[in-house]
């Protein structure tokens, strides 16, 4: 699943046995729908606009993007459920999304059946941070402030309970020697305006919805869940260089559609998608708003939501976080 070259991509369809006109030819003619779990303005409802606006000059054809916000973006697993099966519907969701089916007994899809992985789309960490009115500068900065810190201030925003992004939170908490209290947030949007007026102290979330508004002084990252740091945003440390190792976590993204698409329909999508991705422009622009482009074929990017699924398990159970009515 390494990110490929424009080159290898556009020769995939030879190896798929499609050719770009007959991809074209399988695809819907119009009214083709993406649709995301989180409301307008968030990094997810940004990185799908983009992605579509490519698409759309790929294909020549119209795509209308759909928010859908609310229980962690199960909406769209639920809609895909029940969508037509000519390829006119597609879903853009990410690891916070795929993990409800573990937190929740009553999810309202499962991510192994009810949709079907089209590719990977890219990669990112979760990163963390604190309203700039604290005026703190490190994690360190952080951990000292903490310790000293009134109970009700022990806190921070969550746009996705029982998630990676939850467990992220916790995680530093436990790290800090501090446990912290969760408080959940319909959206990125609202959180960063809690952050920036000082009305909560600090918030988990993923490096896509936070890396604008660190970059505009709205709130500032003092850590991200990766290994290294990210190319474009090369100013924040990452747990594993602050000593933290235990806390990498990496999240994704990838595109999705029901699970009755004919093998045509599905390969001629997946085709469509890894070369719109891997576009240098489209990739490029991705990568500002902190995400890593990664494409690989449905039946890749399906291995690695079920080996996910297994490793997501073992790490709710570590915090005893329960599937919950």
């Amino acid at each position: 699943m390494a990110r490929l070259s424009r080159r290898v991509i556009l020769a995939a369809p030879a190896v798929l046995g499609i050719s770009p006109s007959f991809a074209q030819s399988v695809l819907p003619a119009r009214g083709i729908r993406i649709i995301i779990g989180y409301p307008v303005g968030g990094g997810t409802d940004e990185m799908a606009r983009l992605i579509a606006a490519s698409l759309q000059r790929r294909l020549s054809r119209s795509i209308t993007i759909e928010n859908k916000p609310g229980n962690g973006g199960a909406a769209v697993g639920e809609i895909l459920k029940r969508s037509p099966t000519d390829g006119s519907v597609l879903g853009f969701m990410q690891t916070a999304t795929l993990i409800g089916k573990l937190t929740s007994k009553t999810y309202p899809f499962d991510p192994l059946t009810d949709v079907l992985p089209l590719t990977l789309a890219g990669t990112y960490p979760t990163a963390f941070a604190v309203s700039r009115k604290l005026d703190l500068s490190t994690l360190a900065d952080y951990g000292k402030w903490l310790q000293n810190a009134p109970s009700e201030q022990a806190r921070f925003g969550t746009t996705s309970l029982n998630t990676l992004i939850h467990l992220f939170g916790l995680m530093i908490g436990k790290a800090l020697g501090r446990p912290l209290e969760a408080v959940y947030y319909k959206g990125a949007s609202p959180l960063v305006t809690d952050l920036q007026e000082g009305r909560i102290p600090a918030g988990s979330g993923g490096l896509t919805s936070f890396l604008q508004h660190h970059r505009g002084a709205r709130l500032r990252i003092l850590v991200t869940s990766d290994n290294k740091r990210s190319k474009t945003a090369p100013d924040i440390p990452t747990v594993a260089e602050l000593g933290y190792p235990g806390l990498e976590l990496q999240n994704w993204y990838g595109f999705f559609g029901p699970t009755g698409l004919s093998p045509e329909v599905a390969a001629a999508w997946e085709r469509e998608l890894r070369a719109t991705l891997d576009e240098r422009d489209t990739a490029e622009q991705l990568s500002q708003l902190g995400l890593e482009v990664e494409t690989s074929t449905g039946k890749e990017c399906a291995e690695r939501l079920a080996a996910d699924m297994v490793r997501w398990q073992s790490m709710l159970d570590t915090f005893g976080l329960k599937a919950t009515n």
